[in-house]
């Protein structure tokens, strides 16, 4: 007989998916680079959707930074970390912003992909840089 099988640590889960996002979204840049680069894919759109499209990442990012990291909540002193993350508010507000930074890097990487131009290769950057860094260690040190 199968022993029964247990969930995952909380804490635990909240990094498979944290990095399952940043490794994902990562994943979608590079292979959109490579087939940008060695098909020779020309500008798809005017460079004007490419803006629009750079604009509303930059967008996204800046909302999810100073708008959903805040709501947030700290990690209480006497919590550990799969306590913290045993709360649904915290998983909730955890997931919307990672949810909502690589939004914007999906919408800069598809703005690369048709225009092939470097404001949308910078926007996705920037997408990827703070999707890392927004973890759930940053959370659990009581740094949001």
């Amino acid at each position: 007989m199968e022993p029964p099988r247990t969930a995952l640590p909380n804490a635990r889960a909240m990094r498979v998916i944290h990095l399952a996002l940043t490794l994902g979204l990562t994943g979608c840049g590079v292979v959109f680079f490579i087939v940008h680069r060695t098909e020779e894919v020309p500008a798809l759109v005017p460079a004007s959707i490419g803006t629009a499209l750079t604009v509303a990442a930059i967008g996204a990012i800046i909302v999810a930074v100073t708008v959903v990291r805040r709501r947030v909540p700290p990690q209480a002193p006497d919590q550990t970390p799969d306590m913290y993350w045993g709360g649904e508010t915290v998983r909730l507000m955890a997931l919307v912003l990672w949810a909502a930074v690589e939004s914007g890097g999906l919408l800069a990487a598809v703005g690369y992909l048709l225009t092939g131009a470097a404001a949308p290769a910078i926007a996705f950057a920037i997408a990827v840089a703070t999707l890392a860094t927004l973890g759930p260690r940053r959370f659990e040190q009581g740094d949001s």
